[in-house]
């Protein structure tokens, strides 16, 4: 049967407790009291931020710039961020983070030194506690590359300008200006030279100008070198001449003794020179050779020797040649028949020897030629009948034999002929009366024989004629007397010294008689 324990009143609580300890059985052990905890604390240390670190150097070259900096000595080190700006503002970029606190080196190949670039280090500890250091910068690129100088203008068939290398290490290229004006105010760049040892730049000779070198680092700083005239300018006789310029030159009858100066040759826009009537010696200057532009080459009396030079055909533009009087010996070489826009040859009174070449057709713009008093022997060439443009023609006191060729006829403007005094022979061919601006005819003292023909004054408006010292049978002065012939056209007439037997009865009168005596007074 259960018990059932009740409590009635307070005061009987302990008899309660009693009851009930003797109602629930055996009691619970008893509860033992907790032992205290021990508690381990440190002392506490306040948060601080890690030691700055400054960037001790900032060097660069053309290929990169080397930032170095202290290293970290917090034992809590954990990286370095390297920033950087443009203009020290709060635009900022992270170059680089850095874990290792030993690798205080960063190289940047990519920058510009002409502008401000900053940096600094902000430097973080294993408690995200970062410093920042002070910005420092490089110092800044604003100095030119150093400037070259040009050289004094070198030549011969070109201009070449040099100048003085630059040694800088930055270099980037040389560029080649050139202006109209010495100021450079309105140059234009002919080329850019992109290595530093590349220090010549050779381009033709035509007009004057001024040239410039600029020299370009590799920030693109640049510098320029003196300004140099592109001219050259030669003394001679001591007398100065632009070597672009100077188109002419008169010196002619001024007393000039020695060799001709061969600094002439340098003048190659020259395109007329007159030296006649002077005391020069020597040979003709093989410097001539240059003078591309030549129109006009007048070396007449003088004392010049040796052969013509057979680099005469390089005077391209050769026009007129005047060698006369001069003691010039050897052959006409080949190449004077190259001169294809000659119109004017003269060689006379010199020692010229050999034959008078068939090339000489090849001179088609040929109107004078004056080969008198040399030593020239052979043949007159059939060819020269094709200088259509011809008008006077001397090849008068050589050695020349034979007969005057037909073709001589075919050059119908020739209005003067002068053979006499070579070993010519033959009869005098019909084609010469068909000449209808001949003024003069020179056969004298020759071996020329047979009839005059009458049409030689009859069709021909002659002034001179001189068939002297010859071996003709006739002339019909009747004909001509009969005819009305107008004598008085002529300045000179001389038929003397040939087989004539008689002459006509119309030689009577005192003009006649004085034709007779082969000399009319006018």
């Amino acid at each position: 049967m259960e018990k059932v324990c009740k409590i009635k009143h307070p005061v009987y609580y302990l008899l309660t407790i009693f009851i009930l300890f003797n109602c629930a059985g055996s009691p619970p052990a008893p509860i033992p009291e907790p032992v205290p905890e021990v508690v381990k604390r440190t002392k506490a240390i306040a948060p601080n931020p890690p030691e700055s670190i400054l960037i001790r150097s900032i060097e660069y070259d053309r290929s990169s710039m080397i930032i170095k900096w202290g290293a970290s000595k917090d034992y809590d080190f954990d990286k370095y961020f390297l920033l950087t700006s443009i203009d020290n503002s709060t635009i900022v970029d992270t170059l680089s983070i850095i874990e290792d606190a030993k690798d205080t080196v960063f190289v940047l190949e990519q920058f510009d030194p002409t502008i401000a670039n900053w940096f600094w280090i902000l430097i973080e500890n294993k408690s995200d506690l970062r410093t920042e250091g002070v910005r420092s910068t490089h110092e800044l690129e604003t100095v030119p590359p150093n400037k070259t100088r040009i050289l004094p203008i070198e030549f011969d068939d070109q201009l070449k300008i040099r100048w003085i290398r630059n040694h800088d290490h930055d270099f980037y290229s040389y560029e080649v200006y050139q202006s109209l004006v010495p100021d450079m105010s309105n140059r234009i760049k002919l080329k850019t030279l992109e290595s530093n040892d590349d220090t010549l730049f050779v381009l033709p000779m035509d007009n004057i100008y001024f040239y410039q070198i600029g020299i370009k680092d590799y920030w693109g700083l640049e510098s320029y070198s003196n300004v140099i005239k592109g001219d050259y300018i030669v003394k001679i006789w001591n007398e100065d001449y632009s070597m672009l310029s100077i188109k002419e030159i008169d010196l002619s009858s001024m007393k000039l003794f020695g060799e001709i100066p061969s600094e002439l040759g340098l003048l190659v826009n020259l395109e007329i020179l007159r030296l006649q009537n002077n005391f020069l010696s020597g040979n003709m200057p093989e410097s001539f050779s240059n003078l591309k532009k030549l129109r006009l080459l007048n070396l007449s009396n003088n004392h010049l020797t040796g052969s013509i030079s057979d680099q005469i055909n390089e005077l391209v533009s050769l026009e007129e040649l005047w060698l006369s009087r001069n003691q010039f010996s050897g052959e006409l070489p080949y190449q004077i028949f190259l001169l294809s826009n000659l119109t004017h040859l003269n060689i006379s009174e010199n020692h010229i020897k050999g034959n008078l070449s068939e090339a000489i057709s090849r001179l088609s713009k040929l109107e004078y030629l004056n080969l008198w008093d040399n030593e020239l022997n052979g043949f007159i060439p059939p060819e020269i009948g094709s200088l259509s443009k011809l008008e006077f023609l001397s090849l008068a006191g050589n050695q020349l034999v034979g007969e005057i060729p037909e073709e001589l006829g075919n050059a119908k403007l020739l209005q003067s002929i002068a053979l006499f005094e070579n070993n010519l022979s033959g009869t005098l061919p019909v084609s010469l009366t068909e000449l209808p601006g001949l003024k003069y005819l020179g056969l004298f003292d020759n071996n020329f024989q047979g009839n005059i023909s009458n049409n030689l004054m009859n069709t021909l408006d002659l002034s001179y004629l001189r068939l002297n010292k010859n071996r003709f049978d006739a002339i019909n002065h009747d004909s001509m007397c009969a005819s009305g012939y107008d004598w008085r056209n002529f300045i000179y007439y001389d038929v003397s010294d040939n087989r004539f037997k008689n002459f006509s009865t119309c030689f009577q009168s005192r003009e006649m008689l004085e034709i007779q005596s082969f000399i009319l007074k006018k």
